[in-house]
């Protein structure tokens, strides 16, 4: 499930929705991902149409760590149907979230800690 692009970003392809039944697995890739050496992370959840209330704390707390650890953590692909709970729940006050994983990938090129 992880790859890398650029030789400098680190990706997660979470390609289901995140339920009661993965939910351990989800934070175990999370916990993966923040485990990587590179400091440009993305979390793409392009094929991920519902995340119940706890992948909703362990994409926080994953967002808050990578910044605790001199890492950017930013989410991509975000359907509709997520963008929607991300905007109630005001994610996009403390983390990056961009449509596409190329937009994610172009922020972290020129922004992301280098």
């Amino acid at each position: 499930m992880l790859r890398k692009v650029n030789d400098a970003i680190q990706v997660l392809d979470w390609k289901e929705n995140i339920t009661l039944k993965n939910i351990e697995l989800f934070r175990q890739e999370m916990n993966n991902l923040l485990a990587q050496e590179d400091n440009k992370l993305m979390l793409n959840l392009a094929e991920t149409s519902y995340i119940n209330s706890a992948g909703l704390g362990i994409i926080a707390e994953s967002v808050i760590q990578a910044r605790k650890n001199n890492k950017e953590l930013v989410i991509a692909s975000i359907q509709q149907s997520i963008k929607e709970i991300f905007v109630i729940v005001k994610f996009s006050s403390f983390m990056k979230l961009f449509d596409t994983e190329e937009e994610a990938i172009e922020f972290l090129m020129v922004n992301g800690h280098a």
